[in-house]
């Protein structure tokens, strides 16, 4: 790699993990504010990202007609599915539930934490073994997660963090079910599309069921905001950087999530840095960079 595409690739690698992280800011914000309602913020959040992520693909497809029609044109159209859909669907609405509950740093860090290790999981399911610095960093990593929910959450709530890792879960299906995409922008696109109807349901529902549907400018302005920039924009500058690094370091960068949200809720919004969250998070943190190294030194023998 030149040395102009490894500062572009750093660049919109650090880039994605901002915005990754200013999605639990914002989603927070809003909704530990009383700006707006959970299913409110997921709706604006979704079909924002549609919107933007549908406007790059159409400009991407244009520029590469461009430049050459002929490849365009016996390219395999590729456009998701609704079972990707319906897991992304998931993912958003109890992202957006349970940070009704639990803090920005905390949230941030166990949805990354279970993310890791459903990877862990699903690897050790298809037949990969694990050694013994790899056990070791599991191990440190569940015991980081056991001491920040146990006895309980600074934010005290069992169905916020329910919550958190239902979305988690569903986050790493989602990031599996892509492994496969020859084109992850415009799967993505459609993906984020086919929510719409579940959106118009969930509305729908919400308007049954729950008391009150709560909206003011200010709310939909940062669901807007996380769905057009630091989803639809995020995914991109992701999608962007993906391909020019590995599978180790792709991992490795996403652990910085946690700090970067933890850091920016206490400037943004004034919530505290815990004693309890940095000794979670150094468990957590450094028990998957464990994992991480042992598997990047396996492969390399």
């Amino acid at each position: 790699m030149s040395r102009s595409l490894v500062l572009q690739t750093t660049f919109f690698t650090l880039l994605a993990m901002v915005a990754f992280a200013a999605n639990a800011i914002v989603c927070r914000w809003a909704l530990d504010g009383g700006w707006i309602d959970p299913v409110s913020f997921t709706s604006l959040r979704l079909g924002s990202a549609a919107a933007m992520l549908f406007l790059v693909m159409l400009w991407v497809n244009k520029a590469q007609q461009a430049q050459s029609p002929q490849k365009l044109q016996h390219t395999v159209p590729s456009r998701g599915s609704w079972k990707a859909a319906f897991i992304l669907f998931v993912y958003a609405i109890t992202f957006s539930y349970g940070y009704v509950a639990i803090s920005t740093a905390n949230g941030a860090l166990i949805l990354s934490a279970v993310v890791q290790l459903t990877m862990i999981g699903y690897a050790l399911r298809q037949g990969d073994k694990l050694h013994g610095l790899e056990w070791l960093g599991v191990a440190l990593a569940l015991i980081g997660l056991l001491y920040l929910v146990y006895p309980k959450l600074s934010t005290p709530s069992w169905w916020g963090l329910v919550m958190v890792v239902i979305s988690a879960y569903t986050w790493a299906l989602y990031s599996l079910n892509g492994r496969t995409s020859r084109n992850p922008l415009t799967d993505t696109a459609y993906n984020f599309y086919r929510t719409l109807p579940m959106i118009a349901l969930a509305s729908l529902l919400s308007l049954l069921f729950i008391e009150f549907v709560h909206l003011s400018v200010f709310g939909v302005t940062l669901a807007v905001f996380s769905g057009a920039v630091t989803t639809g924009l995020g995914y991109i500058l992701w999608y962007k950087a993906l391909p020019q690094i590995s599978s180790s370091l792709a991992s490795a960068t996403q652990l910085l999530v946690p700090l970067l949200a933890a850091f920016g809720a206490a400037w943004l919004i004034a919530e505290p840095i815990t004693l309890r969250f940095m000794l979670a998070a150094a468990l957590m943190m450094g028990g998957l960079s464990l994992v991480l190294l042992g598997r990047h030194q396996f492969r390399k023998r």
